[in-house]
């Protein structure tokens, strides 16, 4: 196996959307280089990651000289981002993931919350609609990107290439092979521009977040929310949990009307919190939650200890967000820490 590490001297990107949900987080970028679409049938030959540190980007890439080395050089890139809080991918919910679950099996079973770019693209922007597909290098270049490309060559050009290095061993054609991938890497940091092109609040309530919390490592997110629903009566939200998943359940939180459901054995999580529905409005009652949530009192839709969720059946995305990565940290750093 060999290790190939780089610095570019470029900013992190950020916005205040950004910061909302991943602020103090470490991230990622993720892309992986295999030799066919199954994991059943194919290998893991090459991992890139990208990872923001000290003001600039560090791209450290994981190259199996052979397919002998295939499960030593994904330990080593698995090892890499054990403490990595979000990976970005591309398409990675879809393909990578999998993929690295697939070959790695029970050593791939606790991986950071996975923003996928592609899904944000096709579901929650306006790109579909001019755009002739959604290829990360077709994206890249309808946001002015394509310049700082080098690589020319595609996924699966790269798997046959690598074939060929294989019996080859030709130093040309490994360099061609790492320069499709770092170049993937560089450009999907730079790619994360499009968030602000995309409805990034509603993709949220959809696709999920991850949540820290102080008392268990500075912030580090120990929850990753999955699912966020108002039902009839309830707004409910579940998800699942990493680093030192905790065993607890209440119906009442000290006084307050809602329910909770932490299981440790299947690293899950669940909670239903009553709301109010008249007029057309979903409300919450902050009062009756006992919490004070002053970040929440800049929206218009919080007045008077009342957080309006729901408008005539238009969800208020970004409101909805917000509380519940409050009320969860809440429920982490005070009542979980005191019954561990």
């Amino acid at each position: 196996m060999e290790y190939i590490t780089d610095y570019i001297t470029e900013s992190p990107y950020t916005s205040r959307a950004f910061q909302l949900y991943f602020g103090g987080m470490k991230i990622s970028v993720l892309d992986i280089e295999t030799t066919g679409l199954s994991p059943k049938h194919s290998s893991f030959v090459l991992g890139g990651l990208l990872t923001p540190e000290s003001g600039a980007l560090k791209a450290e890439q994981f190259f199996a000289e052979d397919l002998s080395q295939e499960q030593e050089t994904l330990q080593a890139f698995l090892d890499a981002f054990s403490e990595t809080d979000v990976l970005i991918t591309y398409n990675g919910r879809h393909f990578d993931i999998p993929f690295i679950k697939g070959r790695a099996g029970q050593k791939a079973d606790d991986l950071p919350f996975n923003l996928d770019l592609y899904l944000l693209v096709k579901q929650y922007a306006p790109f579909r609609k001019f755009l002739p597909n959604l290829k990360q290098k077709t994206v890249e270049n309808f946001l002015g990107l394509w310049q700082d490309r080098k690589d020319e060559i595609s996924g699966k050009e790269s798997v046959e290439l690598y074939y060929q290095y294989l019996s080859r061993k030709d130093p040309e054609i490994k360099e061609t092979i790492l320069l499709h991938n770092y170049d993937d890497i560089l450009q999907l940091h730079r790619l994360l521009r499009v968030l602000e092109k995309t409805d990034l609040h509603r993709a949220m309530f959809h696709m999920g977040f991850p949540v820290g919390s102080q008392a268990f490592s500075q912030t580090r997110p120990v929850l990753a929310v999955e699912k966020i629903s108002l039902t009839q009566g309830f707004l409910e939200i579940t998800g699942r949990q990493r680093r030192r998943p905790a065993e607890y359940r209440r119906y009442e939180l000290e006084g307050i009307p809602c329910s909770a459901h932490f299981s440790r054995s299947r690293k899950t999580f669940s909670l239903a919190l009553p709301v109010i529905r008249q007029s057309g409005l979903t409300v919450l009652d902050l009062k009756a939650l006992r919490m004070e949530f002053p970040p929440l009192e800049k929206y218009p839709s919080c007045q008077q200890g009342f957080l309006i969720l729901e408008e005539q059946k238009e969800k208020h995305y970004l409101e909805i967000n917000h509380f519940t990565k409050l009320f969860l940290e809440r429920i982490l750093n005070q009542w979980i820490t005191k019954n561990q």
